[in-house]
């Protein structure tokens, strides 16, 4: 009997041990993901390496600056872009678009009733 509870305590300490080092290992994966992206986030590109990212000419890219329609940082003369900020602006993009569209959608149904 007491053979038995030994080695049930031993089976329940390894499956212990293992969930813990499977929940560590786990965390441990998480936290270098997020690292990653918040390094990649906060990655500094110059005006060549934001037009390829965004995928427009390096000229649009200077107008949309000197617009101000686009999250930009100047050193000197030199124009820097965070990686992050212009995830985030094309991603408020979208949303933008959406609510418009809602918009557009409610102004047309107001002034175009269904008649019966």
């Amino acid at each position: 009997m007491k053979e038995s509870i030994t080695h049930l305590q031993a089976f329940i300490t390894e499956l212990v041990n293992e969930a813990v080092q499977t929940a560590l290992e786990q965390h441990q994966e998480t936290a270098v993901t997020e690292l990653a992206e918040n390094n990649q986030k906060a990655e500094v590109l110059n005006a060549d390496q934001a037009a390829e990212f965004l995928h427009i000419a390096k000229q649009t890219l200077y107008s949309m600056t000197s617009r101000r329609k686009i999250p930009f940082y100047k050193n000197g003369k030199k124009i820097l872009f965070r990686k992050g900020d212009l995830q985030e602006w094309l991603n408020s993009g979208k949303h933008e678009q959406i609510s418009k569209i809602e918009k557009d959608a409610r102004s047309y149904v107001r002034q175009n009733p269904i008649r019966r």
